[in-house]
């Protein structure tokens, strides 16, 4: 076979080049590359291959030997509260009183919400993750949106709090609500509908890191009339709409009851499933659910916490595995990380499809964590693999980690590995984390503000 040397005037320039790596490209033909590389040029990947091709193709700004280090495309949690990340062990001191979390929330100001994204971002980057999914539980987006901006992580949200039944939560989920929570609520359909598509604005300028999707709160807080609204305007606009469905298996099977079929059935004889649509949550998934969710390309975010309550409690059908196997587009998302810091998602996740009956591998999980809640944010054609094209969000492992053992890099870096393995992160091409710090970030001032903020929350609704 004959090869031809490229001339130096004929090499691209491009800003940086990582070499020297195992790449994890978590695409379709999901390669792993020994000694590959990637070539990034204006926040984008230009190319990804074998590192003697890369370099002698490119001509870079910056070239990066990552030693042997593992690199995969950064994660993304799927569903996280955002604004909610300071209240992680805050429930023990509410138990024996009458407070509750809706109290909590209806005390948060913009400051103590964007105090809390701050110190979830700079977690979140430390540990690999390089955005985030906030369901419409921000009462001040700006305040949240300003911490993509701070620390360069990448952010998606919505409207704050789209329901027109809102008293259905405090009915089914007392110890989440508070007459002072529902108080920041729409009052009725029509300020929902008022609501309704107010962050769209995000999504003008497509080089940001903060886009917006259409979001309803669900667990039955909406009409029918508003889901089909949120529907037409996600269609409208080419974007995702996102709801909790069946957090609580039981309550889910009664509303199903009540319809007298099953709610997939339902919804797709309403015309109400597409590739448009995310549920959140579905800890009960009938086994006739699976050819529908695979036919209609909807997407299913998997809370592996939450999920592992409800197998306690009774009711739950958690097919997670079976979905992704069928090729429906599933995500993994830690929801509150109350339990495990959120590199120790992929390992609760793997735990928790143990219970269901069929295990994980940690292709799959890793699958799960990048491409697969890309797509359930409507993002899997910028986001979640190492492919020419696609935003450079990556991350850059260390090779001298325990974990490496070189036998199945994706159980190795996707489940096992913590947040020490983290060399470098980088999103839209700009390094965000160097030598596992947040560049951007005063840690001791992160943390000073989150803990103050503690202090003035459990102050303002009476709590020790």
């Amino acid at each position: 076979m004959k090869t031809r040397t490229i001339a130096a005037d004929e090499r691209q320039i491009c800003d940086l080049v990582v070499h020297n790596a195992v790449l994890l490209t978590v695409d379709a033909a999901d390669r792993t590359i020994a000694n590959g590389a990637i070539a990034i040029r204006d926040g984008a990947i230009a190319a990804v291959g074998a590192s003697r091709d890369i370099l002698a193709q490119y001509d870079p700004r910056q070239l990066l030997d990552a030693g042997g280090g593992i690199v995969h495309p950064g994660f993304i949690d799927a569903h996280v509260h955002i604004s909610q990340y300071t209240s992680r062990s805050v429930l023990s001191s509410m138990e024996g009183t009458a407070v509750t979390m809706g109290d909590w929330k209806s005390a948060l100001t913009p400051e103590d919400e964007h105090d809390s994204a701050a110190l979830a971002a700079v977690d979140y980057l430390k540990s690999g993750h390089t955005g985030f999914v906030d369901p419409g539980t921000i009462f001040s987006p700006d305040a949240v949106a300003s911490v993509s901006e701070e620390f360069g992580i990448r952010i998606w949200l919505t409207d704050p709090y789209v329901a027109d039944a809102g008293v259905e939560l405090k009915r089914h989920f007392p110890e989440l609500a508070s007459d002072s929570f529902l108080e920041r609520w729409p009052k009725n359909h029509d300020e929902a509908l008022r609501r309704l598509g107010s962050q769209l604005f995000r999504n003008k300028d497509r080089n940001s890191r903060v886009r917006a999707f259409i979001g309803l709160y669900g667990e039955g807080t909406d009409s029918a009339e508003l889901f089909r609204a949120a529907f037409d305007l996600a269609r409208q606009h080419g974007v995702q709409m996102q709801e909790h469905l069946g957090y609580s298996p039981l309550l889910y099977r009664q509303r199903e009851s009540a319809l007298g079929i099953g709610m997939m059935e339902h919804w797709r004889d309403e015309g109400l499933l597409n590739g448009h649509v995310t549920f959140v949550h579905m800890n009960a998934v009938h086994g006739g659910d699976v050819d529908i969710l695979a036919a209609h390309e909807v997407g299913i975010v998997w809370c592996p916490y939450g999920q592992l309550q409800m197998l306690g409690r009774g009711g739950a059908e958690g097919r997670m595995v079976e979905l992704h196997r069928a090729g429906v587009k599933v995500g993994i998302a830690s929801d509150i990380p109350r339990a495990v810091h959120f590199n120790c998602l992929g390992s609760l996740a793997t735990v928790t499809a143990a219970a269901t009956g069929l295990a994980a591998s940690g292709r799959e999980i890793l699958r799960m964590r990048t491409i697969g809640s890309a797509a359930t944010i409507g993002a899997a054609s910028e986001l979640g693999s190492l492919e020419a094209g696609k935003r450079a969000d990556f991350v850059v492992r260390r090779p001298d980690v325990s974990e490496n053992l070189g036998c199945d890099h994706a159980l190795e870096f996707g489940v096992l590995a913590d947040a020490q393995s983290i060399e470098f992160v980088f999103v839209n091409g700009e390094c965000v984390v160097s030598q596992g710090e947040v560049l951007r970030a005063d840690i001791h001032a992160v943390i000073s503000r989150a803990q103050n903020s503690v202090r003035r929350l459990a102050a303002r609704i009476g709590l020790a």
